[in-house]
């Protein structure tokens, strides 16, 4: 069992109910009347389910035995996607389930963050940024000269993200996988 204020620490991962969690705000409340305590929200690493729990003072959480290790991503066969642990050059296979919406974001020799728990990888989150070229845009109204107007933009992954009006096919552009958002333009 881990203390309990060193264990409530936004990004720890902590066991619950024999699930790992990864803690996304912590909360101190300490009410006036009444015994002190922490609301902690969480994310559950198996399913991705957000909820809050509160912690007691003096009550502990044991730490998820998780370990982040780096992998890059080979290639995607079906629904199947191929990893290599870039210390030992195994190869591993994970299925889309697990990757979730972040299969989107991943480019072949890309390198990953990959939880893994009990032997199991549970979370893959793509690098923060990818490259991504700009295959089609909307066309922009003459004379709309607004920096803040954004158009649709189609990617080379299949993607549609809004750029700025600048933005034009072909051009390379860096996405922000956390938002999926347009973050910059990439300077050749």
């Amino acid at each position: 069992m881990a203390d309990n204020a060193s264990s409530l620490r936004n990004g720890n991962k902590v066991l619950i109910e024999n699930q790992p969690y990864l803690i996304l705000d912590t909360d101190f409340v300490n009410p006036g009347k009444g015994q002190a305590f922490t609301r902690i929200k969480i994310r559950n690493l198996l399913n991705n389910k957000v909820l809050e729990k509160t912690i007691k003072i003096g009550e502990s959480l044991q730490e998820a035995d998780v370990l982040n290790t780096k992998m890059q991503f080979l290639y995607k066969e079906n629904n199947t996607y191929f990893f290599m642990n870039l210390e030992t050059y195994e190869q591993t296979d994970i299925g889309k389930d697990i990757l979730s919406d972040n299969s989107r974001w991943l480019q072949d020799g890309e390198e990953c963050d990959v939880t893994i728990w009990n032997g199991n990888i549970i979370q893959v989150d793509p690098p923060k940024f990818v490259n991504l070229t700009v295959l089609s845009t909307e066309d922009t109204i003459k004379g709309d000269t607004v920096s803040s107007t954004l158009k649709n933009a189609k990617l080379e992954n299949g993607e549609i993200v809004k750029v700025p009006i600048f933005i034009k096919e072909g051009e390379q552009i860096r996405v922000d996988t956390s938002t999926n958002e347009y973050a910059s333009r990439v300077k050749n």
